[in-house]
């Protein structure tokens, strides 16, 4: 048979599926599914579950691209409530810095890239925004000193302080041993006092693995309410640092942070479900409860309806 056919085929059988099942009983739906990977080494069964699995990561939105993800969206979504101060915390080579710069026109943008080359690329990439962007060739944390990063010179995207974050990488060849060298730390809480800066209007935060350090770090500012939104990276790592969505739940919900995942439709907030708990990502969105009229112009319906 050829791929073509194949492709045909499969394709006319997931429209039959999809019109099909919402009709067809939740109990009928589970007996279906337990006949067609009855058998389940075949290559039938592992074919059809595998496929099963990409359609749920899909639909999970399971994306690291910010143009299909939601963070573009999202920032464009903020775009007129004005916002001044956004912080970039893993910047990385600057392309949410540099959509954020350009997407907010009356904010300044706070990047900050522990590595030391890769600040050199990000300060390149954001020279021509260099009167709305601070470049930081550094990192935050929960307190003030110098760290271990390690890090594949042949992906950026994978430097962290956490040396497991490079050791699990599907579809990828990493080094036997990562590359390390000296970064420096300080707290979100001491460069808003150094700098003068009364609040932070939206805090991102990529950091492979070190979003509780991150958040500690502006323990104050969370505290006096002086944090507004918070967008953070949620995957595997969170399970091997104790950072679950049950940890950021707990942490922030108490200080008025309603809490939902990026969608690219917006952030579908809602309360805390132990069937959250999925570790698939990739970014999730906390926000002042008091910051009614932003919530109500990003968010989207959760999954099935819960809200």
């Amino acid at each position: 048979m050829s791929r073509r056919l194949s492709y045909a085929l499969a394709a006319a059988a997931a429209t039959v599926l999809a019109r099909t099942l919402p009709a067809v009983t939740p109990g009928d739906r589970s007996w279906l599914a337990r006949r067609l990977v009855r058998d389940r080494y075949s290559d039938a069964a592992v074919a059809l579950a595998g496929f099963c699995e990409q359609a749920l990561f899909a639909w999970k939105n399971r994306n690291y691209d910010i143009r299909q993800n939601g963070e573009a969206a999202l920032i464009e979504r903020l775009a007129p409530f004005g916002l001044r101060e956004v912080f970039d915390v893993g910047a990385n080579v600057g392309e949410w810095a540099e959509t954020a710069c350009r997407a907010l026109p009356t904010a300044r943008v706070h990047a900050f890239e522990i590595a030391p080359a890769t600040a050199t690329v990000l300060a390149a990439r954001l020279a021509p925004l260099r009167e709305r962007v601070v470049v930081n060739s550094f990192g935050l944390g929960d307190s003030e000193g110098t760290v271990t990063i390690f890090s594949d010179s042949a992906d950026s995207t994978a430097t962290s302080t956490v040396p497991l974050a490079l050791s699990f990488n599907p579809g990828m060849t990493r080094p036997k041993e990562p590359e390390r060298a000296s970064g420096r730390i300080t707290t979100g809480d001491a460069y808003l006092a150094q700098h003068g800066i009364a609040s932070v209007d939206l805090l991102k935060i990529d950091v492979e693995g070190a979003e509780k350090a991150v958040l500690e770090g502006f323990s104050n500012a969370l505290v006096e309410g002086r944090v507004r939104m918070i967008q953070f990276e949620y995957g595997w790592m969170n399970a091997h640092t104790g950072a679950t969505l049950k940890w950021f739940y707990g942490r922030l919900g108490p200080l008025g942070f309603r809490i939902g995942k990026l969608y690219p439709e917006g952030v579908a907030f809602k309360d805390y479900e132990y069937s959250d708990e999925d570790f698939l990502g990739p970014n999730y969105v906390a926000c002042l409860a008091s910051w009614k009229e932003v919530i109500e112009a990003v968010r989207c319906p959760p999954l099935g309806g819960r809200s």
